[in-house]
């Protein structure tokens, strides 16, 4: 059975590929604060109704502001048989210390 793997800031940038979902969990208000390029908003509260616009065949890795709430998102998407599920490290604010964030409008 999959399980919820953990993934780095710089292993996140490295990503070679095109098949990575990228799905910031962060309220409204926080995304307007900035996000990391490619990323789908889906809010927290809303994953599980929305689960359907995701592809459970391909690598996705969830983010919030510091790791915690997007660790519940990667636990409940590889419960609900997603393969290869990343959870951020330090979300948002470990990546903002070594990359720039993107307007929410241009991600």
């Amino acid at each position: 059975m999959a399980s919820l793997r953990e993934i780095t800031p710089e292993e996140l940038k490295g990503w070679s590929g095109g098949s990575l979902q990228l799905i910031d969990v962060r309220n409204d208000g926080e995304v307007q604060r900035g996000v990391i390029p490619g990323m789908v908003h889906i809010p927290m509260h809303l994953v599980p109704v929305r689960t359907e616009e995701l592809d459970p065949g391909r690598p996705v890795v969830v983010y919030c502001a510091s790791g915690a709430r997007s660790a519940q998102v990667g636990h409940y998407l590889v419960q609900n048989g997603f393969g290869e599920v990343y959870n951020l490290i330090g979300g948002i604010q470990d990546w903002a210390q070594q990359y720039p964030l993107t307007a929410p409008q241009e991600a």
